[in-house]
């Protein structure tokens, strides 16, 4: 059974040439002749797309809408295939903001796949734009999320991969996006985590390391254009320990003495290698440290 998308106003086509035909496409070498568009296409300077696995943990969902949340607030246009998982989170992180997301969908604008995403495609129209190639196709084949991965990569200066295992429709946008010399970022994935396999691929490969929307915008952690503003919500600071396991406050306030390799960590506090790495994890994800090139993790602002 599927489910009709709830859309208030009526879709509409557009060609290339058209005053809102994106300028990005035209780096694809197989361009689509046309675009069925529900809302309207944002404009904005900087555009991002967030994509992932459908399967992703809590972790990886809240880490994907935080950062489309703040990436909104700094003015960014949150571009996603609205698919379960990561891509929900993203769109959602953007609404959560008040700020503009383009879902990319791939068997069209009429009925909604997957179904339990019918009401935010509508709330997605009225606060962005939901866009298609073609109409009416069914999900009967993975070669249609595929053509609809390339749009995703194209319709974006830069791609954020959040979490993906080995075998990705996520990576299949990240190659995409190499190849139109888009910016390609990966959030560093616990080694042993099947989800995030594909992340650790990229990052091996040259992908650069997203941590926080500020490795996003080329901006400290802190206070990211707009998003400082009270009216627009919190902003985690370097010092917010709220939320952390005891495992990863005590990994942040060693690290608050100086660098210091996983190996020497696990020695000090007297931790398994296993429980010093998903700290280190937990804490890169929010903020409160980095990894230096020489391997070593030193707090933030250090």
């Amino acid at each position: 059974m599927s489910a009709r998308i709830p859309l208030k106003r009526p879709i509409y086509t557009l060609h290339p040439g058209s005053e809102k035909w994106p300028a990005g496409l035209a780096d694809l070498r197989d361009s689509p002749d046309q675009l069925f568009v529900a809302g309207s296409l944002p404009d904005a300077d900087q555009r991002v797309a967030i994509v992932g696995t459908r399967f992703a943990d809590a972790d990886g969902l809240e880490f994907a809408r935080q950062l489309a949340r703040e990436l909104s607030r700094a003015g960014a246009v949150i571009v996603s295939g609205g698919a379960a998982g990561i891509d929900s989170a993203a769109h959602l992180g953007a609404l959560d903001a008040g700020g503009k997301t383009v879902a990319v969908l791939a068997t069209g604008l009429i009925n909604a796949y997957p179904k339990q995403n019918a009401k935010l495609f509508a709330t997605i129209a009225e606060n962005g734009a939901l866009v298609c190639e073609t109409e009416g196709r069914r999900a009967s084949g993975g070669w249609i999320f595929l053509r609809r991965n390339r749009l995703i990569a194209a319709l974006a200066q830069t791609v954020v991969v959040v979490q993906a295992p080995s075998r990705s429709g996520a990576l299949a946008t990240a190659r995409v996006a190499l190849t139109l010399k888009r910016r390609v970022f990966a959030v560093p994935s616990a080694p042993w985590s099947v989800r995030g396999t594909g992340c650790l691929q990229l990052l091996r490969s040259g992908a650069e390391i997203c941590a926080s929307a500020g490795d996003i915008l080329s901006l400290p952690t802190r206070g990211l254009g707009d998003a400082s503003d009270e009216s627009q919500g919190p902003v985690k600071d370097a010092n917010d320990l709220n939320g952390l396991g005891s495992g990863a406050q005590a990994v942040w306030e060693h690290l608050r003495w100086g660098p210091c390799h996983p190996d020497g960590i696990a020695d000090a506090l007297d931790m398994k290698a296993a429980e010093v790495q998903e700290a280190l994890l937990t804490l890169v994800l929010r903020g409160l440290c980095r990894q230096r090139a020489d391997g070593n993790y030193v707090a933030s602002g250090s």
